[in-house]
């Protein structure tokens, strides 16, 4: 029999919060993967077979395993940006000795009482505030857990166009379903619709009676634990809570997945309630399409009076199964030629003839505005930096919109915006050298690039152009698959889709790499947190060549920047 060896045999010269920073080190995380994986698949086969004993079985297995424990530890306390930012207890930053020491302590049982979040306010874009519940750290991985082992059946029966909050799915899939519905109707009208309020005011009824969490007691009590575990006010007041889930927990958004499923079906048994008005003939060719993304959703049907029928319906139905009505500011009904605002993209229908039109997804005004607003705020704010700096906190902002729209018809507003951050640069230069000539801020700020003029760069850095942006039309999830489907080569092909066009250094090296990590030879997942990192550190005179670029996880990069003599230590 193989003997098991205690961390005090293995490491008899350290004391034991070394023993315990060293065991952490020599974790075998890729065989923890493996077998969470594994699990995870067989309770989503078993779930879709509706073998409820397996499910129940395999849930037990995995919650109570060790290397299960480790990676949601993991997760939390290395991956998640959330680790800098404490819970009502202050913990934040654990050292690897310290999580060692909250796994010894983590319980085996599902069922658990939560402590209260810690509140926090942050402003929402309208103007309005928008409440956060922060955790505890201990509490977030139990909500790791909690959700590792309800996510693989919830996949497995969630409804094929919801598209928020699900692992490998994007606005930007959303966006295509949406496409696809409209651009062969020459007639259609659809619902905008918004939930008011929406995980604030979940009734807790509307995620235990999902066939997910109803069979399983330990799971609904611990839901209810969690909706009741109150908050703290930054002035320490206790506040109770008996709906709703706080957003800004790791399990939130799955919850409010849950308690909005079943959405497409009540629709689609209306349209088949009505089929002789509809005109419908077979249950399966239901011409009413449902795209849902997160608390936002929108109807599409081919006449105004159905989708105002449905919008009355639809209202009545978010009320009774959830308690929540719809937003009567944002709910409205419009006709495809006049337009609607989705996700940041106007999508509209332009008659070219008596008998063609064209549908287009542009950028939304809203959107192009908030862009603006936020370049126009980080020019103003860094009036006493150096280029390069202002360069850094541009880039990100500005190359992060133009991917979002980048499979959008947007070639127009990517060089209006351009001609807008020129002018608002041109400013910020003038109004630092008061008393130079126009030749001589041009020379200082603005270079030739090949054949392209006023490129605003240093020797270093040089700032991105929207207008540099490729538009490329994005490949759709297929809305049936999910990541526990076993479809490895399909997912396999996804991770090389949608990555045409100008590439970042990032990109670059992900595909060098095949999606494997570097570090730790494991391929990246869908929750994978990657980094870039010089493989010869800068601070030990590594350069910026793509030979001295890979891409690792956040926490492989935090080990290998430990140990390969880096000037700035990372936690």
């Amino acid at each position: 029999m193989k003997k098991v060896f205690s961390i005090t045999e293995c490491f008899p010269k350290l004391n034991r919060k070394q023993q315990l920073g060293e065991a952490w080190l020599l974790i075998d995380w890729k065989a923890c993967q493996a077998h969470v994986d594994r699990l995870q698949r067989s309770i989503a086969v078993a779930m879709e077979y509706g073998n409820y004993a397996k499910v129940h079985e395999f849930r037990r297995t995995l919650y109570k395993s060790k290397a299960f424990n480790l990676l949601c530890t993991r997760r939390v306390t290395q991956d998640n940006q959330g680790k800098r930012t404490a819970g009502v207890d202050g913990i934040k930053l654990l050292s690897p000795a310290q999580r060692m020491e909250l796994i010894e302590n983590l319980n085996d049982g599902i069922e658990r009482h939560w402590s209260p979040v810690r509140q926090v306010e942050i402003l929402k874009k309208n103007g309005k505030i928008r409440t956060l519940g922060i955790p505890t750290i201990k509490d977030r991985i139990y909500q790791a857990k909690l959700k590792g082992i309800v996510e693989p059946c919830y996949e497995v029966i969630a409804e094929p166009n919801i598209y928020g909050f699900r692992p490998k799915r994007s606005t930007k899939d959303a966006i295509g379903q949406i496409f696809n519905s409209i651009r062969k109707k020459n007639e259609a009208w659809v619902i905008e619709g918004d939930l008011k309020g929406f995980f604030d005011n979940i009734k807790t009824d509307a995620i235990i009676s999902n066939q997910v969490i109803k069979d399983d007691k330990e799971i609904v009590e611990t839901v209810k634990n969690l909706v009741k575990s109150g908050a703290m006010t930054v002035n320490k007041e206790m506040i109770e809570t008996d709906m709703g889930t706080p957003q800004g927990g790791i399990i939130s958004p799955l919850l409010a997945n849950i308690a909005f499923t079943g959405i497409e079906t009540f629709v689609l048994n209306w349209a088949w309630d009505n089929r002789k008005r509809i005109g419908q003939r077979m249950r399966k060719d239901c011409p009413i399409q449902v795209i849902v993304y997160a608390d936002d959703f929108v109807v599409i049907a081919k006449e105004k009076w159905i989708v105002e029928e449905l919008k009355l319906a639809i209202s009545q139905w978010c009320m009774d199964k959830m308690g929540v009505e719809l937003s009567s500011e944002k709910t409205r009904i419009t006709d495809i030629y006049d337009g609607f605002d989705f996700l940041g993209c106007n999508i509209r229908k332009y008659r070219i003839n008596e008998t063609k039109s064209k549908l287009l997804i542009k950028p939304s005004k809203d959107s192009i505005k908030s862009i603006k607003l936020k370049i126009k705020d980080i020019i103003k704010s860094h009036n006493g930096v150096s280029q390069d700096i202002l360069i850094g906190k541009l880039n990100p902002v500005i190359r992060g919109w133009a991917n979002y729209h980048s499979g959008n018809v947007a070639k127009k507003t990517f060089n209006a915006i351009d001609k807008y951050i020129f002018k608002k640069l041109w400013k910020w230069a003038c109004k630092r050298h008061v008393t130079k000539g126009k030749a001589w801020i041009n020379a200082k700020y603005w270079h030739k690039v090949g054949n392209r003029n006023w490129v605003f760069k240093t020797n270093d850095y040089e700032l991105y152009t929207m207008s540099s942006t490729k538009i490329v039309r994005h490949i759709k999830i297929v809305s049936s698959h999910n990541i526990f489907d076993g479809q490895v080569e399909y997912w396999n092909k996804r991770m090389y889709q949608n990555m045409n066009g100008k590439k970042t250094k990032k990109q670059v090296c992900v595909i060098k790499q095949k999606f494997i990590c570097n570090h730790c030879e494991q391929m990246f997942k869908h929750e994978s947190i990657i980094e870039l990192d010089h493989i010869k550190p800068k601070s030990c005179g590594g350069g910026e060549q793509s030979t001295n670029l890979q891409v690792l996880h956040r926490h492989c990069h935090d080990t290998k920047t430990r140990t390969d003599g880096s000037i700035r230590t990372k936690v």
